[in-house]
């Protein structure tokens, strides 16, 4: 996917250089937040390894909450396609049931008799007739299930076009955090008396990244489906085709 859309680090520092680029008033009141903090809250709230400031928990909590509305909204998504490729699947399980597509018995007809050909000459019509017959319902039925086919296919294209949106988002979502997260700092650094013995702050991830298994079963369980819809339409074609017209009877 990082093929696709470029690296996980030009991603992130484009959305860096957008977040830089607007949000200057939110930036600010995180500054002048960090500023007041430091002149209020005592020197081990920022010292402290397993302390962190409430305004940094807080706008942690807030990439949480937000990547979890994306993943809310993906789950949705699944469900949509999903729902959409059983349904593809059902129209070719149904074309590829259909009756009377079986191949007529024959090609050409029995050895002639003394007295039998003109009997000979109308099975042999009613046999070319069935077999014209089934002609079009076999070909009626394979542009139902080809498109079907590619329904499924673009069900899955568009999952993965979906799970890469919501790559964008959460990386969007934890850069304006970190964002923040820096200003905050800034106003902190600039403003604590004894700023020289603060240590570099909040270290890592403001949320994970990581696709919840929902999301992930979401790929599988689409390429299932179109594995087992071609499976089945390999099986029908050998099944209908071994009696397609010889040229001088189509």
């Amino acid at each position: 996917m990082q093929a696709r859309f470029g690296s996980s680090r030009e991603t992130r520092m484009a959305l860096w250089s957008r977040l830089f680029t607007r949000g200057t008033n939110e930036r600010d009141a995180a500054y002048r937040q960090g500023a007041r903090d430091a002149r209020q809250h005592p020197l081990g709230e920022f010292t402290d390894p397993e302390s962190q400031p409430a305004y940094v928990s807080e706008l942690r909590a807030r990439a949480r909450r937000r990547v979890a509305e994306i993943d809310g909204d993906l789950v949705a998504r699944r469900t949509a396609l999903l729902g959409q490729a059983a349904g593809a699947r059902e129209t070719i399980l149904r074309e590829l049931s259909r009756p009377g597509l079986e191949p007529v018995n024959g090609h050409q007809p029995p050895a002639a008799t003394a007295g039998e050909d003109a009997f000979i000459s109308i099975a042999e019509a009613r046999r070319r007739r069935e077999e014209r017959r089934r002609q079009d319902v076999l070909r009626a039925a394979g542009d139902a299930v080809q498109r079907a086919r590619t329904r499924i296919e673009q069900l899955s294209q568009e999952w993965q076009s979906a799970l890469a949106e919501r790559e964008h988002a959460v990386a969007a979502a934890q850069a304006e955090a970190d964002v923040l997260i820096a200003a905050y700092r800034s106003g902190v650094m600039s403003a604590h008396p004894r700023r020289e013995e603060l240590p570099p702050l909040w270290k890592g991830e403001v949320a994970a990244t990581a696709q919840p298994p929902t999301l992930t079963e979401g790929t599988q369980e689409l390429g299932r489906i179109l594995q087992d819809v071609e499976h089945r339409i390999e099986l029908w074609h050998h099944q209908v085709r071994p009696a397609l017209p010889s040229p001088e009877e189509a």
